[in-house]
């Protein structure tokens, strides 16, 4: 019996990559539909949830190529000017002329959803398992809806509406219908609420690359933030400030694989690799093969801030040529040096001086912010109202958190301010605020109608 489960897994994983092209399409024998993997050892569960892992770092949301929706929203915003004007779809999103046809749009929703259908094969099959022991299950369980809430609320705040996919049923899924921002929200939380009591502190591996209980209240942090319930945003923030587990790093350690603000890492497929945002950011003579720092960002540093003397690194010497540094190597190293940071403490900090700020305590707020400051090397601050305090904190998540995953457009978007790239680009229109529905999709599905105004 252990030998066909093994042979099971191996041809889900097999078959999951090249057959969910759509979610609403997938090209799983009729004799699998609805069917999922049961899992009776550990051993070829936890494979079934790493290989979750792998997806989500090779493509997607967090994926660190110019594939990854980061680079993209990166290209979208004010962070990176595309160059080669053979990157379509990058120019597409630099120059705002994204549609619904887009290939870069329809690899993220593709890959984002088949990565969505192998966490539901996983949770159908702990669900339905015998042999495995309990610890186990649960754990994997927590991993898989923490892995599942985070991608529907990357889904909802890029697309808006979107669908909550919680089976792996294709009858019901070709079929199944979208739901509001505020819906997919609620579930997501619901989902990492549950995930929370799955879990413990400790991480499944011995390193911060799968998920466990304080990558998930990180989530809930942001997820609380995003949602205005201040005292909740606060509150956690404040638990993974307050944990041992995690410290400040020194600018140039923040990246590296043993850097104790990150919260959870994804690593690379192999040892002596580094990050794919290494290889997309970083060039080292101009022109910039691809895309380069904008000089919007690059000029919107404070004078002194040692995150631009740490984080940015000039090219060449007769243009203004500035690619991101965050991640230091370019390639192959001996052993590893850096692995993706995906979410961190300083973003902790800066959520829980949000949240401070919108219940009038600006001491706390003051305190917060000034902690990430000191360490840039820069003054502390004595903000005392809340218009002043968002001009400040805009400025502190945009020095800290660019290029990273998207920060920049999905803070724009949440303050109402996605107008501030009038500036940079004439272009800009209201309805950019949410990306197209992949046009494929929308013949596949009814459900799916109608199409994101605009588009």
């Amino acid at each position: 019996m252990k030998k066909i489960v093994k042979i099971l897994v191996i041809l889900i994983l097999t078959i999951v990559p090249v057959a969910c092209e759509s979610f609403l399409e997938t090209d799983i024998p009729k004799d699998q539909v609805g069917q999922s993997i049961v899992f009776n050892d550990d051993r070829t569960a936890e494979a079934a949830l790493t290989y979750v892992y792998t997806q989500m770092r090779n493509s997607g949301f967090f994926a660190g190529s110019r594939l990854g929706m980061g680079y993209l929203l990166a290209c979208y915003t004010d962070e990176i000017e595309v160059i080669n004007p053979q990157s379509t779809n990058h120019r597409h999103f630099y120059e705002g002329s994204v549609v619904a046809g887009n290939a870069g749009v329809k690899t993220i929703w593709d890959n984002t959803y088949k990565q969505i259908y192998t966490v539901n094969s996983v949770l159908e099959g702990l669900n339905n398992s015998s042999g495995m022991s309990k610890e186990v299950r649960t754990r994997l369980q927590g991993e898989a809806l923490a892995v599942r809430g985070i991608l529907h609320f990357y889904l909802s705040q890029t697309f808006g509406s979107v669908p909550y996919v919680t089976i792996t049923d294709y009858n019901i899924n070709k079929k199944i219908e979208k739901i509001s921002e505020t819906q997919i929200m609620q579930l997501a939380v619901s989902d990492l609420e549950q995930a929370q009591q799955h879990l413990s502190d400790l991480y499944p591996s011995a390193e911060k690359i799968r998920i466990n209980r304080s990558v998930v209240r990180a989530f809930l942090a942001r997820m609380y933030l995003y949602q205005q319930k201040w005292d909740k945003a606060l509150s956690t923030a404040q638990l993974l400030i307050d944990q041992a587990e995690y410290e400040l790093e020194p600018l140039d350690k923040v990246f590296l694989k043993e850097s104790r603000s990150a919260i959870w890492q994804l690593k690379p497929d192999a040892e002596g690799r580094n990050t794919a945002e290494g290889t997309e950011y970083i060039f080292t003579s101009v022109p910039a093969p691809q895309g380069r720092l904008s000089l919007f960002l690059v000029n919107s540093f404070e004078t002194g801030d040692l995150r631009m003397e740490n984080w940015i690194k000039k090219v060449g010497t007769t243009t203004e040529d500035y690619c991101a540094y965050k991640y230091k190597v370019r390639g192959a190293s001996s052993p590893t040096k850096e692995y993706s940071v995906v979410i961190r403490l300083e973003e902790m900090y800066l959520i829980a001086a949000e949240a401070a700020m919108e219940l009038a305590d600006f001491a706390a707020f003051n305190s917060y912010i000034s902690v990430l400051r000191m360490r840039a090397g820069l003054d502390v601050v004595h903000v005392a109202n809340v218009t002043e305090g968002l001009e400040v904190l805009m400025r502190e998540r945009r020095a800290e958190l660019f290029c990273e995953f998207g920060h920049r457009f999905y803070d724009l978007k949440r303050r109402n301010r996605l107008n501030d790239l009038l500036s940079v680009k004439p272009q800009w229109r209201s309805h950019f605020s949410l990306l197209p529905l992949p046009d494929n999709e929308l013949l596949l599905n009814p459900g799916l109608l109608p199409q994101n105004i605009g588009y």
